[in-house]
């Protein structure tokens, strides 16, 4: 008799979802699971507040999303253990039994700390270690454990999690089970819906720093590369921290992307490289495991007063430039005149 298989499915819907049983759109979004036995017996586990809409206030556990969010952006099925199917389905049914808070708290505490809370509780975590490239080439990768809390969500909205779902390891490896599926972003989303959606990350093509983003990308692929480290998620979070900080140092782009001997810092260099003087290129650096472990929707949330910064810094130095030059003209005016009659 074929051993039974248990799995468990985590959904992200983004803001505009169409709901099918409420009717209308989702306003910010939604993130949510659901479990499944091998008989295909289904149930589903969200978190909202008991009003309808409200921000704030007493929440329930739904167990009807998977029926409600039309075409989620995101879902991620992986094969579990009984034993994780059995503490995913006690913490859904009664959440508050095991420490959740039932307050429903706008982004401090909703659907995607229920759907995490849920997860940690059965024993599955998101990424807890980070591979930096070694010195010795490829092969060499050193692996580390995350200098953080790994339990409980990293990113505040729903869809800004779906790299750290990514990063989970399948507790069944090799399964069949274990599948991705993707649908389009929403396509009539209001302007409130617009500005909670994933179009203000640098990886979106409508962002003004998207282009900086590529080249810091290109310039992290170039490097793992050389290391042989294979592409993961954590490309994107490390672009995207060297993104901000580029910008902040008044780039316009990102030529190059170099590490330290050590690995310890990045360095994102706009220009020439081989410049004796400095005076045709411009450098930021990060610290690469800050870097590698921030959630790219907080480097886009950043991004903005980077690009102040940065503008500032700017102006700053144009200033002193023609300064300078009015220094130089001034002085020169008021050298002593050589005849030579």
């Amino acid at each position: 008799m074929p051993e039974r298989k248990y799995a468990v499915t985590i959904y992200v819907a983004a803001p505009g979802t169409p709901l099918l049983l409420d009717g209308g759109t989702s306003l910010p979004g939604h993130m949510y699971f659901s479990t499944e036995d091998a008989t295909g017996n289904k149930r589903s586990f969200g978190f909202a507040p008991i009003e309808h809409g409200s921000a704030s206030g007493p929440g329930r556990r739904y167990d009807s999303d998977v029926d409600n969010y039309s075409k989620p952006v995101y879902a991620r099925t992986m094969e579990i253990t009984k034993d994780q199917f059995d503490r995913l389905n006690e913490f859904g049914h009664d959440a508050g039994k095991f420490g959740f808070n039932m307050q429903y708290q706008d982004v401090r505490n909703n659907c995607v700390d229920f759907t995490w809370a849920a997860l940690n509780h059965a024993g599955i975590h998101r990424e807890k270690h980070i591979v930096l490239p070694g010195s010795g080439g490829p092969g060499s990768e050193v692996r580390v454990r995350a200098p953080v809390d790994v339990s409980g969500k990293n990113a505040l909205r729903p869809t800004h999690n779906i790299e750290d779902i990514q990063s989970i390891e399948n507790p069944v490896p090799h399964s069949p089970v274990n599948t991705e599926k993707r649908n389009p972003m929403p396509k009539d989303q209001s302007p409130m819906q617009w500005l909670l959606s994933d179009k203000h990350r640098l990886d979106q093509p409508a962002h003004p720093a998207n282009g900086m983003f590529r080249q810091a990308m290109d310039g992290v692929a170039k490097l793992n590369a050389e290391h042989g480290v294979a592409p993961s998620p954590r490309d994107s979070r490390f672009a995207g921290s060297l993104t901000v900080a580029a910008t902040a140092e008044g780039m316009r782009g990102i030529d190059h992307v170099m590490l330290s001997d050590d690995a310890s810092r990045a360095f994102a260099v706009e220009g020439n490289l081989q410049s004796v003087h400095g005076l045709d290129r411009k450098m930021a650096w990060v610290e690469t495991m800050q870097a590698l472990e921030t959630p790219l929707d907080r480097s886009s949330a950043a991004w903005p007063q980077a690009e102040e910064q940065g503008r500032a810094l700017v102006q700053q130095q144009e200033q002193q430039q023609q300064q300078q030059a009015q220094q130089e003209v001034a002085q020169a005016s008021k050298a002593p005149f050589m005849s030579l009659s």
